[in-house]
């Protein structure tokens, strides 16, 4: 996966639509979207809340099927891999930052960063660890390693979860409201690594979120309403 010149698209979606039963009908989500992401791309997607952007992040991570549409990956359509194949390679190839870390509280700094290698089963121990060591102090967490989540702030915790969406050297990084639950100058400092680390790492961005400035750092913008994408 991933593997692929400039010119192809790394994750491609085509003509997808999602809908969701409820009581008052069926409602439309994403209406006929196509979207491409390339190499060392990075794309913002804004747009309100219910707006349709996390079932967007979803199906594009293949975590949710649309009702109809192509998801490709590297110009392959996922459909017909199987689950445990497509679960390991978006294991190991993307990394992904939500609004709240998701770090698993009994599980030291170190641990909860080798947590990606483990799943994906691509790195060995030692080059595990030692990718772990150096991911924590290019952050400034490493006198922390053997802390646990909840000694932390909100923005180291969020560092942390940095930190270990870049674990598997991933083609991309997928950022749903990575600043949502940070103050400004924390989501400020928050963002700021983000890019640093997508530079250096040589990897895809796209992030999502409502906060527009942070959208418009990115090379590429859309906003999604009513189930459009439409550049801004």
């Amino acid at each position: 996966m991933f593997e692929t010149p400039d010119s192809l698209p790394c994750i491609a979606l085509r003509r997808i639509r999602k809908g969701f039963r409820m009581p008052q009908g069926r409602t439309e989500i994403l209406r006929d979207l196509s979207f491409s992401l390339f190499p060392r791309d990075s794309v913002g997607i804004s747009g309100t809340s219910g707006a349709g952007k996390s079932t967007f992040l979803n199906i594009l991570a293949a975590l949710e099927l649309p009702d109809s549409g192509e998801v490709l990956w590297n110009g392959e359509s996922i459909h017909t891999w199987p689950s445990r194949a497509l679960a390991r390679r978006r294991a190991s190839q993307i990394g992904f930052v939500f609004q709240s870390c998701h770090l698993v509280p009994e599980l030291d700094l170190l641990e909860n960063l080798l947590l990606p290698c483990r799943i994906s089963g691509r790195c060995l121990s030692a080059d595990g660890s030692k990718r772990a060591e150096y991911l924590l102090e290019r952050l400034g967490l490493s006198s922390h390693r053997h802390s646990l989540p909840m000694g932390l702030s909100g923005g180291e915790r969020q560092r942390v979860a940095i930190a270990r969406a870049f674990m598997n050297h991933p083609r991309l990084i997928v950022a749903d409201e990575p600043t949502g639950n940070l103050d400004e100058s924390t989501g400020e400092q928050v963002m700021q690594l983000l890019e640093d680390m997508r530079q250096e790492e040589q990897t895809a961005l796209l992030l999502v979120t409502h906060h527009l400035p942070f959208s418009r750092r990115m090379q590429r913008q859309y906003q999604l309403h009513q189930g459009v994408l439409a550049p801004l």
